[in-house]
């Protein structure tokens, strides 16, 4: 080509065509050709050949015909497309590939075949000629169309068969093969081609180069450090390194210069890559991915464990200071002396009637709010605030009179608390509290 005429080049070294040319006869592949050869001309019957995509089946075919193409006595037939709806359109191509003659619409399959028979024992026995049927791409023929070529290879004389047939098809072409035992049995030769080695790619880069250039060595070569990169980014497919390898040349005539080197081959395998995320977005997701793992934390521990909260379960227990009895205001002395009430109370005079004459000397039933602070309580709860039980408090009965009580604080040197509960007549109970304490 006029565009690799600059350097050194008579052809394009890295052309995607299954040019035969470019094959490399590398240990699998010159040994599946060299078995396919000897097993057409022995007229052996069937021959498979499988592989991964890109693993250079179509260009070994192609390699294939090349070799029977200069033979005068032998006809190849190639089916590129073997995907056919019935049986009868199948049998039609390969009888008029094989006769050259369009067979009648109106056949029908039994007239097919024996048609086809009788062409290849014409060709075979009368003008013994060696008839090749070449399919590519087989992973397309139905199992129908299978079994239409397995009948085909009864097609054969007491020494060897008369129609000779090889299939190249990828992997998804296997196990219809293994399912059909009766076929399976019958074929001669059996290939999988793999991916190339570290070393068939770099062999591959420079004996593409040299074909390019003809006779003067090429101009234009490959570093190590290339080469390992095209071979780590194909993972040793030959279609995909002939595409990098030509991508990358094309990066090297855009830069001026004469060897691919690492560079070229990042710059050209980069627009295959997916594009980086900014920073910004990876800061933003894992923000909110934090967010999402602390939230589902908070929520599915919150009603779980201890929880400190007053009044949120029926299992509570009053705390006081140490030594203090529960309702007793905080800082006062225990009452000592307190009589109990008790039934010889119950004529006694009434409260209002008690207050009333306390109240004219200066003193109250009632404490005082403001003087007796209530004593610090704190509650604490074991149980969840979702199980908040029942309320097992008791009301309080207003109906009934309270017990009277008088507090008094007597003496400097200590603290004398005397309580009247239903006892004596209001004149004791003035005398008895005649006696004021010295105020603070």
């Amino acid at each position: 080509m006029s565009h690799y005429a600059g350097q050194g080049f008579e052809r394009e070294p890295f052309s995607s065509s299954p040019d035969p040319t470019f094959l490399l006869a590398t240990r699998q592949h010159g040994t599946c050709l060299q078995e396919l050869e000897i097993s057409l001309r022995l007229r052996r019957g069937l021959n498979v050949v499988t592989g991964d995509i890109g693993t250079g089946k179509t260009t070994l075919c192609r390699s294939l015909l090349r070799i029977f193409a200069e033979d005068k006595s032998t006809d190849v037939h190639l089916l590129l497309d073997p995907h056919f709806e019935t049986t009868e359109d199948f049998l039609r191509v390969i009888l008029a590939s094989v006769s050259g003659l369009s067979p009648e619409p109106g056949l029908s399959l039994w007239a097919l075949k024996e048609a086809l028979k009788q062409q290849l024992f014409r060709l075979g026995l009368v003008e013994k000629r060696l008839v090749i049927l070449v399919i590519d791409e087989g992973q397309k023929i139905s199992p129908e169309n299978l079994e239409i070529l397995r009948e085909m290879l009864n097609y054969e004389t007491n020494t060897s068969k008369l129609l000779q047939i090889v299939l190249f098809g990828q992997r998804e072409l296997e196990p219809m093969i293994e399912a059909m035992p009766n076929l399976a049995d019958r074929i001669n030769v059996r290939r999988r081609l793999r991916p190339l080695s570290f070393s068939q790619t770099r062999q591959m880069i420079r004996y593409r180069l040299a074909v390019a250039a003809g006779n003067q060595p090429p101009a234009v070569s490959f570093s190590l450090a290339a080469m390992t990169a095209i071979h780590l980014a194909c993972g040793g497919s030959p279609r995909k390194t002939v595409r990098l390898c030509h991508m990358s040349m094309l990066e090297m005539l855009v830069r001026g210069g004469t060897r691919v080197g690492l560079p070229e081959v990042r710059a050209a395998a980069r627009p295959d890559t997916k594009p980086p995320r900014t920073r910004r977005a990876v800061g933003l997701a894992t923000m909110a991915t934090i967010g999402i793992v602390f939230g589902g934390l908070w929520f599915s521990l919150k009603a779980q464990g201890p929880v400190l909260a007053p009044g949120q379960s029926t299992a509570t227990t009053a705390v006081t200071p140490a030594g203090q009895p529960a309702g007793q205001p905080f800082g006062q002395p225990a009452p000592t002396d307190i009589p109990a009430a008790g039934p010889q109370a119950e004529g006694s005079a009434t409260p209002d009637a008690r207050e009333a004459s306390l109240r004219t000397e200066g003193l109250s039933l009632r404490p005082d709010q403001a003087d007796a602070p209530e004593a610090p309580t704190a509650r604490v709860s074991l149980l969840p605030q979702r199980d908040q039980g029942p309320d097992v408090r008791s009301k309080v009965d207003t109906t009934r009179p309270p017990l009277l009580q008088v507090e008094a604080r007597v003496g400097a040197a200590g603290a004398v608390q005397a309580s009247l509960a239903d006892q004596g007549s209001a004149a004791q109970l003035a005398q008895k509290a005649a006696y004021s304490p010295p105020s603070r």
